[in-house]
């Protein structure tokens, strides 16, 4: 039996586009907010003491970087997690995704079910190097439920999408549609 093998690095990449931008905002706001803390301090001296107003100026930067920090430890936190929590495996028989990693949900698809594979890719997955990977199945009542095929991967790799596909095709006997 083959072990389970990973999406391919880009779809960490991509995950962590979506998952850190709000906490690299942050420290962009913070590092322009601290490159004027000279002037804050002289306009909020105007209202409290010298020695106040420095202090609630660098407890106010301070935050700031805090909360940045720990916006983008969190986006790589979870970014991470996501990566890790799915993975494939392609069986003698079937091709199985695992995916959570605190709830796990393990789908085998038989290949003798598999009635094709679509590869999709907007600009912005082009762009990535990644795709959407969707194994559409015969016999499978959870079609109808969502709209959705039983084998789905929102983000993979494309390269490894490609050669999932070509090896899904060549064990189920199904001639690619061109």
């Amino acid at each position: 039996m083959n072990p389970s093998q990973k999406l391919g690095i880009n779809v960490f990449y991509y995950y962590l586009s979506k998952k850190t931008p709000i906490g690299l905002v942050a420290l962009v706001i913070s590092i322009f907010i601290s490159s004027l803390k000279v002037a804050m301090v002289l306009k909020l001296a105007f209202f409290v003491s010298l020695s106040t107003s420095a202090m609630i100026v660098s407890y106010f930067i301070n935050g700031l970087f805090l909360i940045s920090a720990l916006l983008i430890i969190y986006g790589i936190v979870m970014s991470y997690i996501s990566y890790i929590g799915c993975s494939y495996n392609l069986g003698e028989n079937a091709f199985s995704i695992t995916k959570g990693y605190f709830n796990k949900r393990e789908i085998s698809i038989p290949y003798r079910q598999i009635q094709n594979i679509d590869i999709e890719q907007s600009f912005q997955f082009k762009m990535m190097g990644v795709c959407k990977l969707v194994i559409l199945t015969a016999g499978n009542d959870n079609n109808n439920q969502n709209g959705e095929a039983e084998g789905v991967f929102d983000v993979i790799d494309f390269k490894i999408a490609s050669n999932i596909k070509e090896s899904i095709l060549q064990k189920s006997n199904i001639e690619p549609v061109i």
